[in-house]
């Protein structure tokens, strides 16, 4: 059997430990209404399951006196291979029990993601204040 079939035959395995929701929005061109351009985030991806790991351990830095402290940490999202993730984009991972939404993360960046048969892999960065 060739390999790509088998570990494509496991995609519906993996997509079943996906427990969360992501949207992707991408900063892009657009027309206003005077004829100039502008840019703007756009949702292209709204309700995709996922799954979300964190990558390494967390930091606490205080960069300079009287500044907030930020923590610093990298996350990789796990989702279907056949959706379009780009570097820059941003994505906001959603934790929902019984259909209420418990839990947000947002992340200010995408890597390029890692593209196999049966799921993707996105490297992603958090960053938020103490």
């Amino acid at each position: 059997m060739n390999i790509r079939k088998l570990l494509a035959s496991a995609t519906e395995s993996v997509e079943l430990l996906y427990d969360r929701k992501a949207i992707v929005k991408r900063y892009e061109e657009y027309d206003k209404p005077n004829g100039s351009t502008g840019h703007k985030w756009i949702t292209k991806h709204a309700n995709v399951p996922c799954r979300l790991s964190t990558v390494g351990t967390q930091t606490l830095n205080n960069t300079m006196q009287g500044e907030a402290n930020q923590i610093l940490y990298d996350a990789k999202l796990f989702l279907s291979s056949t959706v379009d993730i780009l570097a820059g984009d941003e994505i906001t991972v959603q934790l929902f029990e019984e259909d209420e939404l418990i839990m947000t993360d947002e992340f200010t960046s995408a890597k390029e993601s890692f593209l196999y048969v049966s799921h993707q892999e996105v490297l992603l960065k958090k960053k938020v204040y103490a």
